[in-house]
């Protein structure tokens, strides 16, 4: 999934040199300049420098040290940490092979960081947890993710977010329902893909099994109420899993003769 980087500014407090020069302005520096490389590799060894230097200088002062002056240095520290966090998540925005590790480096380095709540860093959390079958994990990243999407977008991403709501509420939906039809869930089922079916359209991976899980729920919903509106629904929803190429597309077809076939025995 290719994702592009989200615009999220990022400001350094300043302070004096002699008290903020050294190993942190040298490790900030050497992971600024790797940025523009879009090296993944390189951006992951520099971020985990700059937060092993950081660390040194967050804890509490030593008793010889001269408080005002570190201080200032732990709140410079603080800073260069963060933008270390930026730079894993930024990188991991890019898209590309890497994206997962870089924010599973994230999660390590900080499990609290304000960056993997965002929709983007989910997103990738999410799909590396389907791709490995880890079910439980992909829910539970699909209900931040759509938590996250549905929250008020960071400062300076508003014209940008909308794409990114959209893609991220889309996944999430998808993941969610998906669960529930494999579990027979078939209210959640109805509710999470009929929300998740106009964001994924463009989306054939998605896009088939949604409406073949539709199919299935509503025509499962039909039976218990008989209800024919609903189980022509189901009919229909199977339909339109049947015109998309992909793995479920003959046992659709035969769900849609055999549900549509049920239906008109119904009043």
């Amino acid at each position: 999934m290719k994702i592009t980087a989200l615009g999220v500014a990022f400001v350094l407090l300043a302070g004096p040199v002699a008290v903020l020069a050294d190993d942190l302005d040298d490790a900030l520096e050497a992971l600024k300049q790797a940025q523009p490389s879009k090296d993944a590799a390189k951006i992951k060894e520099l971020a985990a420098s700059a937060h092993a230097v950081a660390q040194k200088y967050e804890g509490p002062a030593p008793a010889d040290a001269d408080k005002e002056s570190y201080a200032a240095r732990a709140r410079y520290a603080k800073d260069v940490d963060h933008y270390s966090e930026y730079a894993l998540f930024t990188a991991a925005s890019q898209g590309g092979g890497n994206a997962a590790d870089l924010i599973g480096t994230l999660e390590k380095q900080n499990p609290k960081s304000e960056y993997l709540e965002y929709p983007r860093s989910l997103m990738i959390m999410a799909e590396n947890a389907r791709q490995k079958r880890q079910t439980d994990r992909a829910v539970t990243y699909a209900n931040r993710m759509i938590a996250a999407a549905n929250a008020k977008p960071p400062q300076g991403a508003e014209a940008e977010w909308e794409a990114t709501k959209s893609t991220a509420l889309g996944m999430g939906y998808f993941i969610v329902g998906s669960n529930a039809c494999d579990h027979q869930q078939w209210s959640a089922t109805d509710k999470n893909l009929r929300a998740a079916l106009p964001l994924i359209k463009g989306n054939a991976g998605m896009a088939q099994p949604a409406l073949f899980c539709l199919g299935l729920a509503n025509y499962n919903v039909a039976k218990l109420t008989l209800s024919k509106a609903k189980m022509l629904e189901a009919a229909e929803f199977s339909k339109q899993a049947a015109a998309m190429a992909g793995p479920l597309q003959d046992q659709a077809l035969k769900n849609s003769f055999n549900i549509k076939a049920e239906a008109d025995k119904l009043r």
